[in-house]
């Protein structure tokens, strides 16, 4: 027994011809718009956290100014302050300062730090990069002699 082949008409063919690169490109759109919306709505994310981290951040430092607002409105407050910031001193009082480090300035050096550390991975995955793709050409070379 002789497996027929089963002909397509002339019709067929065609809406075929025609049909398939008219499917092919609506599901090619359809993913593409699915991918660039969902890398959107991604960053979106990202953007919502950090907007977030900034407003609790906000949310401190306005309580924390407000609290000292409330202690400027005390004189005993006031001249501490004065003493300690400005190198104000009663009568028969010395002032020795001692060197503290600010807190802006802590951050400064942890965030170069942290810079410095990203900037070396970069240059190890870099180096790696090169070194495996020397072995492959090393192999490849042994395999065509």
């Amino acid at each position: 027994m002789k497996k027929e082949k089963k002909k397509v008409s002339i019709q067929s063919r065609r809406r075929l011809f025609f049909l398939r690169p008219i499917c092919l490109f609506f599901i090619s759109f359809l993913a593409i718009t699915f991918a660039t919306n969902s890398y959107d709505l991604y960053q979106l994310n990202k953007q919502e956290k950090k907007k977030n981290e900034e407003y609790e951040k906000l949310q401190e430092k306005t309580e924390y100014l407000k609290n000292e607002i409330t202690k400027l409105n005390n004189p005993e407050y006031i001249a501490k302050y004065a003493r300690e910031n400005y190198s104000y001193s009663k009568d028969d009082e010395v002032i020795v300062k001692v060197n503290e480090q600010p807190k802006e300035q802590e951050m400064v050096t942890t965030d170069v730090k942290k810079n410095k550390v990203g900037k070396k991975i970069y240059i190890i995955g870099a180096v790696g990069i090169l070194i495996i793709n020397m072995f492959f050409h090393i192999i490849k070379k042994k395999g065509n002699e």
